[in-house]
């Protein structure tokens, strides 16, 4: 997949001795952010499930130190924040990297599985996380670490919920193991949100797929593949 983080340059440097990622603002960021929210209600509308945007102060508010402290009550694990700026935000260093990269490199689906449970946990606590692509998710080891929260959500809408799962799917959806991916991911999304994927999640990553693939035969085929699994039917 062709991923590319619109809103900051991500670099890693070394400071005092230690490994960290910086993520300086690019001076398109709040115009970006604008996109995403104005893309995020538009698809809310064209599917007939209206829903408030974010505003951008909330988007601030998301990636500081106290949305990260209640993220750690529901056992939702995020790189350490060690400072954050109006030019830029500094977090530890994640060895693993993001689960894309794992996942297509061969890595265990089992990270899919600790992703769906993740936003499982999350969505029963009544947040979404509106952008949840597989590059948001960092392994270390086995286990997994959520990054990247300007975009969440106190919600219990089931199009943002939607979204979330939606999203997820969409990310990977070029992955030749797409269906074993997804597999593991709804089993632990359901170990702990303990419902089905919708059919409104399933119409979302087809929506969304378009633009993240890198590879658009392959996410066709996966598109082709029977979602009765998914959404129970």
């Amino acid at each position: 997949m062709y991923f590319v983080n619109w809103q900051r340059e991500v670099s890693l440097e070394e400071r005092n001795g230690q490994k960290v990622v910086v993520k300086r603002n690019k001076p398109t960021k709040q115009f970006h952010e604008f996109l995403i929210i104005y893309a995020y209600s538009l698809i809310s509308l064209l599917l007939f499930h209206p829903s408030t945007p974010l505003t951008f102060s909330e988007i601030i508010r998301n990636e500081g130190c106290e949305m990260r402290k209640n993220l750690r009550k529901i056992g939702i694990s995020t790189p350490m924040l060690l400072s954050m700026s109006d030019a830029d935000l500094i977090e530890e260093y994640i060895e693993g990297g993001d689960i894309y990269r794992a996942l297509a490199s061969g890595g265990d689906v089992v990270l899919a599985y600790e992703a769906g449970c993740i936003t499982g946990k999350l969505h029963q606590a009544g947040y979404t996380f509106v952008d949840n692509k597989a590059q948001n998710y960092l392994a270390r080891g086995e286990s997994v670490i959520r990054t990247d929260l300007g975009f969440m959500k106190k919600t219990n809408s089931h199009y943002s919920k939607s979204m979330d799962i939606g999203s997820f799917l969409a990310s990977v959806m070029d992955l030749d193991r797409y269906g074993e991916i997804a597999k593991s991911f709804h089993d632990g999304y359901r170990s702990e949100a303990d419902s089905k994927f919708s059919y409104l999640s399933i119409v979302i990553r087809n929506v969304l797929s378009t633009g993240f693939s890198s590879s658009s035969k392959t996410t066709l085929r996966n598109m082709l593949l029977d979602s009765r699994r998914l959404i129970g039917l």
